[in-house]
């Protein structure tokens, strides 16, 4: 796929205004589809496990308190730039909080050196592609969005839309009717839809 034709990954506005309003669950969710995709930023940076972890922790303590002042409306504005941009700054806090504790003079100082020699490559784009953005936010965001259906409910939606089972199958199987198998996946379906379409 040309990577012209990918659409930035959205996240949908009503879930960054509640997130705004200071949501609890919104919040939530908002880390939990966002906090793995910035570490994943910060890993191909060069960064060990622990410090990626830490940048992590510190940009998305930076997003909750000036989370207001991102303006969505803006023609160029997107909140995945937005984020990396956050984040490549912690990650050069990280670099340079770092760098004192380092000696001087010998081999082994400079292999720590080049350990913290992490690259933000092209400032203006996170170090990931777009369409792999993409598709990392709209699969965490499933899954964050999972904990918020009974199970059941759950399993009727993925059998039948994800495995593409037969609904009256779906239904025999979990004792219960087709329109009940219709009715859970339409549920899903629909939250799924007003968290990720723009």
């Amino acid at each position: 796929m040309n990577p012209r034709t990918v659409q930035e990954p959205s996240t949908h506005p009503s879930l960054l205004e509640r997130a705004k309003r200071g949501g609890h669950d919104d919040w939530r969710l908002l880390v939990q589809v966002y906090g793995p995709v910035v570490y994943g930023w910060i890993r191909r940076c060069g960064a060990q496990p622990a410090d990626a972890a830490d940048v992590m922790q510190d940009t998305l303590m930076a997003v909750a308190k000036s989370l207001e002042r991102f303006d969505a409306e803006r023609p160029d504005a997107t909140f995945r730039g937005w984020l990396w941009t956050i984040a490549k700054n912690k990650l050069r806090d990280r670099q340079r909080a770092n760098a004192p504790y380092i000696g001087t003079g010998d081999q082994q100082t400079h292999e720590q050196l080049a350990g913290l020699a992490w690259e933000t490559g092209d400032d203006s784009d996170p170090p990931s592609s777009l369409e792999e953005d993409t598709r990392a936010i709209r699969w965490r965001m499933i899954e964050a969005l999972r904990e918020s259906f009974e199970p059941k409910t759950w399993q009727m939606f993925w059998a039948t839309t994800i495995e593409g089972r037969d609904a009256q199958e779906v239904a025999d199987t979990m004792s219960v009717s087709r329109w009940t198998v219709y009715k859970a996946r339409a549920r899903v379906l629909q939250r799924l839809q007003q968290e990720l379409t723009p």
